[in-house]
C-alpha cells in the first residue's frame, strides 16, 4: 500500500482508534497528514550563495615624516649596597625630571625602575657580586633641537639608551582620516569597475571593514653602549626624522546589480 491509499484508509479508522488508543490515534493522525504536508512544502537548496557577490580590498598609502622626537636615557649605578644604589638612582632621576620640566615644549615621563643582582664566575660557579640599579626617563617633543640639547645635557650623569622619532596622536588622526577617505574611494572605484566588467549596471554594499592606521609606531633606534658610557660634554644628541609609510585598508563584499 502506498502513502496515497494508506492515508484515506487510516483516516477512516481514526474514530475507533481515538476511543481505545488515544496516543496511537494522535500519532496516526500525524502520519496521515504527513504526505500532504510534504507535498505542499517546496524543496529548497540549503546554504546557497547569492550570485553576483564580489570580494574586494583597497589600501591607501602615504609617506609621512614623523613630527615628534624621542630620547630614552637611564640612570645606572652598580655596587654592593642596594639601598644606597636605589637612593642614588632615584636622586639622579629626580634631577633629570626637574631639568626636563624646565625645558619649554618637552614632555617627560619616567620608564622602568629595575634592581637586579650581578653575578661573577668563581671556581666555575656563578656567585652574586653586588647589584645593578637602572631607571629610565623618556623625553618627547615636536622640537627636535630641544630634545637633542636636553639629552646632551642629561648625558653628563645619565646613559643615552636610544633616540628616535614618532608620529604624534594629532598627526595620526589627520592621516587616518585622509587615508580612510582615499581607501574608500579606491574601494568604490573597484566595485564600479567590477560591475561594469561583469556586465552589471551597478552594485550595493554587503559588508565593509575599515582597518586601523598601519605603520605609525616604529621602534626607537638604540645607541651604541660605548657611546652611552662616554661623557658628551653637553653636546646635543642629533635626532633626524626619516619617512614612515602609513596605510589604511578597506575590505568587504558588494552585490552586483542588473
Amino acid at each position: 500500500m502506498n502513502s496515497r491509499s494508506f492515508a484515506p484508509s487510516l483516516a477512516r479508522r481514526l474514530p475507533g482508534l481515538r476511543r481505545h488508543f488515544p496516543a496511537v490515534a494522535l500519532c496516526a493522525a500525524c502520519l496521515a497528514a504527513a504526505p500532504l504536508a510534504l507535498a505542499q512544502t517546496p524543496l529548497t537548496t540549503c546554504g546557497a550563495q547569492p550570485a553576483g557577490v564580489v570580494q574586494l580590498e583597497a589600501t591607501a598609502h602615504a609617506d609621512v615624516t614623523p613630527d615628534r622626537a624621542v630620547a630614552v636615557l637611564a640612570a645606572v649605578r652598580q655596587g654592593s649596597d642596594v639601598a644606597t644604589l636605589n637612593a642614588e638612582v632615584a636622586k639622579l632621576l629626580d634631577s633629570a625630571v626637574k631639568a626636563a620640566r624646565a625645558t619649554p615644549g618637552v614632555q617627560v615621563q619616567t620608564g622602568s625602575f629595575q634592581t637586579q643582582p650581578r653575578y661573577k664566575a668563581v671556581a666555575g660557579q656563578s656567585q652574586q657580586d653586588g647589584w645593578s640599579v637602572r631607571a629610565q626617563i623618556i623625553l618627547k617633543s615636536v622640537d627636535f633641537a630641544a630634545v637633542g640639547r636636553l639629552a646632551g645635557q642629561l648625558a653628563q650623569s645619565l646613559q643615552v639608551e636610544s633616540t628616535g622619532t614618532e608620529i604624534s596622536p594629532e598627526l595620526q588622526a589627520h592621516e587616518l582620516a585622509k587615508l580612510t577617505q582615499m581607501a574608500i574611494a579606491q574601494y568604490r572605484t573597484q566595485a564600479q569597475a567590477a560591475a561594469h566588467d561583469f556586465g552589471y549596471a551597478g552594485y550595493t554594499l554587503r559588508e565593509v571593514n575599515i582597518g586601523s592606521l598601519q605603520g605609525a609606531s616604529p621602534a626607537p633606534r638604540p645607541m651604541f653602549r660605548a657611546m652611552a658610557a662616554v661623557p658628551m660634554g653637553e653636546q646635543a644628541v642629533p635626532i633626524e626624522a626619516g619617512v614612515q609609510a602609513l596605510g589604511v585598508t578597506v575590505s568587504g563584499s558588494v552585490q552586483l546589480q542588473r
